[in-house]
């Protein structure tokens, strides 16, 4: 049976989570706030999920739907959100559930402000067995940096009618956990932060938010969508430059070391290839050898410069080495340029993409490619000694915290004017997948990579 009139509709979209679906289900049903529906859809299960979505069948404002043929979180959504009565929607992901008062907390803030579309609060990190392994904050910052949207879509309470003024969720993006519609709401409505913990989230190894990889990979699509980015670059001049040593002035030089059969510099030129925002590619080095190997490899597809072994010391940066590359083959001053290290040969070209648009976006003077860092203490000076500035072994891997993260040194996007000056004012970074990320510092980070790559 249907009441009529809900004023808020909670979905749940499933497939094969019967373990978790039966306290999802019944966390919307204890909920204090009663003028609800909640709308399942099943989307194709083979588990025991058909049985517990069968048990509530009876209960008023209970609607299922049943997907015969799988369609995916971002189908299954819109479906949902198409069938919803309610003025206001909200999805629970099947694995989580709800506090009590999740409801009527975001109601009452949503429904105090009509410029308010969208209220979003904190939550529980739990485990498979419920236990909670931190409280999470997922403030969204004054300045609205893409690069710090909160992570989750779901169990945020979101008007009906903004939903259908933004065209709902872009299903041509299936691999992405609401980017989509975050980054088309921010930009037409007004967002509201509850600073409590409303719902519990489950980490687990079946998370769509676990492969991060292809997730921001995604994003970065997004942004070329929706921000006319793709018109932007194409009037800028880009310029890739690749600096390289060598042996004979860096012993633990390995740009000529296999990987996966290949040189590793290779690696790095090659995914430079497929980034068509370049105008040209520069490999700038003193390695005569390096030099006979790519243009016999490469021919015209990349310039090559042989510099001046004074430039190429280990004492010194990249810096001068760059500015002379750039110099020799620009007569004009390009607008921004990618420096990659051949370093990093698990590097996807997306990131570097990503790079480029997020400097765009956000007027930056420097993005960089960064890893979240768990694993190291930090400390400052004081007049008692050094003093711990912040502790981050207990915190828990999720997407783009505002944690402390650390320069991998994978690669950097600037604009050229900012680096000649020094006045790098803005910087921002790029989060990596902590495995595309790995560095070769010498020969034994080498054989460990192409150990655990044969294995794979």
């Amino acid at each position: 049976m249907i009441n009529k009139d809900p004023i808020i509709t909670v979905y749940i979209t499933n497939k094969n989570y019967g373990i978790y679906i039966d306290k999802a289900i019944k966390s919307v049903f204890d909920q204090s706030f009663k003028e609800l529906e909640l709308i399942v859809i099943d989307d194709g299960s083979s588990d025991i999920s058909g049985e517990i979505i069968k048990k509530y069948k009876k209960r008023k404002n209970y609607k299922v739907i049943y997907n015969k043929i799988s369609k995916g979180l971002i189908r299954s959504s819109n479906i949902a959100i198409k069938a919803a009565r309610g003025e206001y929607v909200i999805r629970l992901d099947a694995d989580d559930y709800l506090d009590p008062n999740a409801l009527s907390v975001l109601y009452n803030a949503i429904n105090k402000d009509e410029n308010i579309a969208l209220v979003y609060s904190d939550y529980y990190l739990i485990d498979r067995k419920n236990n909670i392994l931190s409280l999470e904050k997922q403030l969204l910052r004054a300045n609205r940096s893409l690069n710090h949207l909160p992570v989750l879509a779901a169990c945020c309470l979101i008007k009906k009618n903004a939903l259908f003024s933004v065209n709902l969720y872009d299903e041509n993006f299936t691999r992405q956990d609401g980017y989509d519609i975050w980054y088309k709401l921010l930009n037409n409505f007004q967002f509201k932060h509850v600073s409590l913990p409303l719902f519990y989230y489950r980490r687990h190894e079946q998370n769509l938010t676990s492969d991060k990889s292809k997730l921001y990979k995604t994003r970065t699509q997004i942004l070329n969508k929706f921000s006319n980015l793709r018109k932007i670059k194409n009037k800028l001049k880009i310029i890739c430059v690749i600096p390289v040593r060598g042996k004979n002035i860096d012993l633990n030089c390995t740009s000529l070391d296999l990987f996966n059969g290949k040189p590793l510099i290779f690696h790095t030129i090659n995914e430079a290839i497929k980034v068509k925002e370049f105008k040209k590619i520069i490999v700038t080095t003193p390695d005569i050898d390096l030099i006979k190997k790519l243009k016999i490899k490469y021919k015209n597809k990349i310039f090559i410069q042989r510099r001046e072994e004074m430039l190429s010391s280990i004492n010194l940066d990249y810096k001068p080495a760059v500015i002379e590359a750039v110099n020799k083959f620009e007569k004009v001053n390009p607008d921004l340029i990618a420096i990659l290290t051949v370093e990093n040969p698990l590097r996807k070209k997306h990131y570097i993409e990503q790079a480029i648009s997020n400097l765009i976006i956000h007027k930056s003077d420097l993005v960089i490619g960064t890893v979240p860092d768990f694993e190291n203490n930090y400390y400052k000076y004081t007049s008692k000694g050094i003093k711990l500035v912040t502790n981050q072994k207990n915190r828990k891997l999720k997407l783009e915290k505002n944690i402390i993260h650390k320069d991998v040194g994978a690669f950097s996007v600037v604009k050229y004017s900012s680096y000649v000056s020094n006045r790098l004012n803005k910087i921002t970074n790029i989060v990596m997948n902590s495995d595309d990320s790995f560095i070769i510092n010498n020969k034994s980070d080498l054989l460990v990579l192409n150990k655990i790559s044969k294995n794979k």
